[in-house]
């Protein structure tokens, strides 16, 4: 027998193994794939059934009343006071020369 028959004799079993080893990775890569894509599809399941929690939702209906009020607030009046007089910075004059 020479060397390259028995190098062949060799060779070819190995490259099966290794086939069978690449195949059970791809498989199991794709149950993986399967068992993650499920777990998902349940979670967003249950975040569609699940009500939602508003923890300060006496602060949110007390703040809305307030802004709904025809009753001018503190921050309005600023606005007002602030657009009555003049800007710190702006000038009164535009030049169109240029």
């Amino acid at each position: 027998m020479s060397w390259r028959s028995i190098e062949m004799q060799v060779a070819l079993p190995r490259t099966q193994d290794a086939g069978k080893m690449q195949e059970q990775q791809m498989k199991q890569n794709q149950h993986f794939q399967e068992s993650l894509a499920g777990v998902q599809l349940k979670q967003q399941l249950e975040k569609r059934k699940q009500v939602n929690k508003s923890e300060n939702a006496e602060k949110i209906k007390k703040e809305e009343k307030r802004t709904n009020s025809s009753e001018p607030n503190e921050k309005e009046q600023e606005l007002r006071s602030i657009s009555k007089n003049d800007h710190p910075f702006l000038g009164k004059r535009i030049d169109f020369n240029g």
